[in-house]
């Protein structure tokens, strides 16, 4: 094929454009074209064609300037090593031409291994030694050949840096460092990319060699004396290529992987009839002809004449050369990819050829540079995006070292509320005790009541498997684990309730009755994120549902805060029982038909005040004091309720803040119903109020929800004078054989409440005859169970009184035990009346 034009052939100065800026791509997803051989033929000074045009590719198109003008050797080995310099010179070109910025570097890593094994000339293989023992040695020597170059300085530091890793390392590193070269070289060796494709080419035959150690014994063994050695140097053609085209492959784990703005040029000095040029370009034709695989190389030689070959078809353009290049490959034909070009000679006013400029390559993609950096970019981002998201979350309320463990928890602030599958001690959010001993006590035996807990799951988890026949199940304790102050009321309650639960527990596991597991769930300070929070345990107990320990209901619910009415309905609606144990608000009975408690409500307390003041503190005026805050439930509620059960005596509601003026009289009552953390204020404004010396001191009363944590550590013997507080659990029934005290025992009978409705619906034990028909476990049946308890029948005798749900809604205990308690100064506050099942007592 030839392109000529009128006259005298294309101007020097039209020739980039004439050749169609080949080098430049110009669309960013296009696919590599078909490159020509193209040959600028002039009779004057062909050479300058070459010097002009390298010039103009300049430092932004990858080239390089081969002279191949010499006669080829008379042998075919010589042939080949003719070759073989001149693509070892090509590559090398290209590589240190490459403009990496541009295109990303050129690696040649078949072509490499290729020509290091063809330069050995080594005799054929003696079969008396180890087969193909000499060409592993050398594949070793070629992978330690690629790591960078030492000094012996640095090479003694290396072998003293080993010396000292076997002294310190641990065996197994140690033994892995010794094992990963060896391994290494037995992958590259059978699944490296380089191996795979030497086995897969078409030249040589490899399918004769059993492997690519078995080859590469035929390719140092001089195979262009004793193999076809066309073979050989279209092998070595087909490798170069081959590279280049793996370059320009787009592989999304590739450093660079968008693709490369320009295509690497090989420019020919001195190509003529009878020299190496022409060989190469014969090889070149031969091999695109044979392999059918495109390669972005553009070969661009000058001479004097065309090459004598096949006869030339008529003159044609670059454009129709493309169009003819399909019919002229399946003819294999010489010439199919060979394209002449005459050039006009220059004026003869011009005495030098190269004065003529052609410019420089201006690539239109400007912004290659970044846009090939953006992968990296990409993963930099995500790697320190990702590492600052584990360090917040390690360093933060949920610090854990697998997160993924917990999805079911997340940070609110200085709080790390959600669901724990028990890996996860709530106390390591909480703020550090220091140096102060009661403190670190305190946060010790908080994450002490946690790991028991843990612990006897672990235990539970394995006698489910010795005792298939018991039932087995999961509760989940919900409540407030974390709060501002650590050591305060509210955390004190949580950790006896756990040691409650852990002791119910370990109950009632000893005692052959069902297995149950105990999961926590923080719904944060004052219960804030309960919805939440409930939202995965409902998940939580849908993932259960068909394993050896389905959620049959959950515990605890953290006090009578809005965030637990929240809870409560979506709990409720997802058909899981609840068992309060300090929650007493009247309305928590209408947010669910599922909703039950251990001790009285807000009404029963009222009616109780009530009688006691009507029996010691007749005819006296009531003022009740109730919070401000909007999120509490219970204060406004037993305000109400007692006022209303105090008529048609005179009873007052304040809404107490540290302005208010309190009542003062011996005919007063003051009765405070706000928050455990709202008392030291009550009563330093009361004081302040009030002269106790004067004989206007009133008698002083509170809520249930006063601790005797709260009186013992928290206020001064000389705030709390002689305050009396209702309390579910101040007198406890000693016929129980179990010791615990405060909240811890509202826990135990919590749990017992749901353990007794398990074993009212499935039994203590499930024989394996029954096991297929019985009753599911789940919270529905558990509900159900939980309305059989009841006097005279199924009563539970719990540590702070029988239970019985008999009567009302059937979600409050009847006539439950309440009692006055009273605080003396420091002395242990102690019951001064008792109410239960109708009968009261000092």
């Amino acid at each position: 094929m030839t392109e000529a034009t009128t006259g005298q052939g294309i101007p020097v100065a039209q020739l980039p454009s004439r050749l169609g800026w080949r080098w430049i791509r110009n669309k960013r997803l296009e696919t590599i074209p078909d490159q020509p051989i193209v040959h600028l033929l002039r009779e004057k000074n062909p050479g300058a064609l070459v010097d002009q045009l390298s010039d103009h590719l300049g430092a932004v198109v990858p080239h390089v300037v081969l002279d191949v003008g010499a006669d080829p050797a008379e042998t075919q080995r010589g042939k080949s090593v003719q070759v073989r310099k001149l693509l070892d010179h090509a590559a090398l070109g290209l590589r240190d031409a490459d403009s990496w910025p541009r295109i990303g570097k050129l690696r040649f890593r078949r072509y490499a291994l290729l020509s290091w094994l063809l330069k050995k000339n080594l005799p054929p293989a003696n079969l008396s030694r180890a087969p193909h023992s000499d060409a592993r040695h050398l594949l070793r020597e070629y992978l330690s050949s690629r790591r960078p170059r030492r000094t012996q300085q640095e090479e003694q530091l290396e072998t003293q840096g080993w010396e000292l890793a076997a002294q310190n390392l641990p065996w197994y590193l140690y033994l892995l460092s010794l094992v990963f070269f060896p391994v290494y070289y037995a992958w590259w060796m059978r699944a490296g990319r380089v191996a795979r494709w030497f086995m897969r080419q078409p030249y040589l035959s490899p399918g004769e060699s059993a492997d690519f150690p078995s080859f590469a014994q035929r390719l140092i063994a001089t195979p262009s004396r004793f193999e076809n050695a066309e073979q050989v140097r279209k092998l070595l053609v087909h490798a170069f290529l081959a590279d280049l085209a793996d370059s320009y492959k787009r592989r999304l784990w590739r450093w660079k992987w968008v693709p490369k703005d320009c295509y690497p040029v090989l420019l020919l000095r001195n190509l003529r009839a009878e020299s190496t040029g022409k060989l190469l370009v014969r090889l070149i034709n031969d091999v695109r002809n044979e392999t059918g695989v495109r390669d972005p190389l553009l070969v661009i030689g000058a001479g004097t004449a065309a090459l004598p070959d096949e006869p030339l078809n008529e003159a044609v353009t670059l454009e129709q050369w493309s169009a003819q290049l399909q019919n002229a490959r399946r003819r294999r034909s010489s010439t199919a990819w060979y394209v002449p070009v005459q050039v006009a000679d220059e004026p003869s006013n011009l005495d030098d050829e190269a004065s003529v400029p052609l410019g420089q390559v201006d690539l239109p993609l400007k912004r290659s540079r970044l846009v090939r950096r953006v992968p990296s970019i990409v993963v930099v981002l995500l790697l320190l995006g990702g590492t600052g998201a584990y360090a917040e979350q390690y360093f933060g309320p949920c610090g854990q070292l697998m997160p993924w463990r917990n999805a079911g928890m997340w940070a609110e602030g200085d709080e790390c509320v959600g669901l724990s599958d028990g890996s996860f001690e709530f106390t390591k959010q909480l703020p550090p005790g220091g140096d102060n001993k009661v403190e670190t006590d305190f946060l010790a035996d908080f994450t002490n009541a946690q790991e028991q807990i843990k612990r006897q799951n672990n235990d539970i988890d394995f006698q489910r498997g010795q005792e298939p026949d018991r039932p087995s199940a999961t509760i989940v304790y919900f409540s407030t684990l974390s709060a501002p102050k650590l050591y305060s009321s509210t955390l004190n309650g949580v950790r006896e309730e756990l040691r409650g639960l852990a002791a119910a527990q370990r109950s009632a596991s000893m005692n052959g009755g069902p297995l149950i597991r105990i999961e926590l769930a923080n719904g944060g300070d004052r219960m804030k994120h309960g919805r939440a929070v409930a939202e995965q345990i409902v998940e939580f107990a849908k993932r259960a549902k068909d394993s050896d320990s389905p959620v049959i209901g959950v515990v605890g619910l953290g006090g009578s805060w809005a965030g637990t009415e929240e809870a409560i309905k979506r709990l409720g609606a997802a058909g899981l029982p609840m068992v309060g144990t300090t929650t007493s608000a009247d309305q928590f009975q209408q947010t669910s038909k599922l909703y039950h408690q251990v001790g009285p409500d807000n009404r029963q307390q009222a009616q109780f005040i009530k009688g006691y003041l009507d029996r010691f503190h007749p005819g006296k005026n009531l003022t009740v004091y109730y919070s401000g805050s909007t999120d509490d439930l219970y204060s406004p509620n037993l305000a109400e309720d007692l006022t209303k059960a105090y008529q048609p005596r005179p009873a007052t509601r304040i809404r107490f803040s540290a302005e208010s003026r309190i009542n003062c009289g011996e005919q007063e009552v003051a009765f405070f119903t706000g928050r455990a953390d709202e008392l030291r204020t009550f009563l330093t404004t009361l004081r302040n109020t009030c002269n106790p010396g004067s004989g206007a001191f009133p008698h002083v009363m509170a809520g249930d929800d006063i601790t005797k944590f709260m009186l013992r550590d928290e206020l001064d013997a000389s705030v709390t004078g002689n305050l009396e507080y209702t309390s579910f659990y101040g007198k406890t029934s000693e016929d129980t054989g179990v010791e615990l005290e405060g909240r811890a025992s509202l826990a135990h009978d919590a749990f017992n409440v749901l353990n007794r409705a398990l074993v009212n619906v499935v039994g203590a034990r499930v024989p394996p005859e029954k096991s297929e028909r019985g009753v599911p476990t789940d919270g529905l049946s558990v509900w159900r169970g939980i309305a059989e308890i009841k006097a005279p029948d199924k009563p539970l005798f719990g540590i702070t009184g029988h239970l019985d749900y008999a009567g009302g809604s059937g979600q409050v205990p009847v006539q439950k035990r309440i009692s006055i308690m009273r605080a003396a100064g420091k002395n242990a506050p102690y019951p001064v009346w008792t109410c239960e099942n109708g009968r009261c007592e000092p």
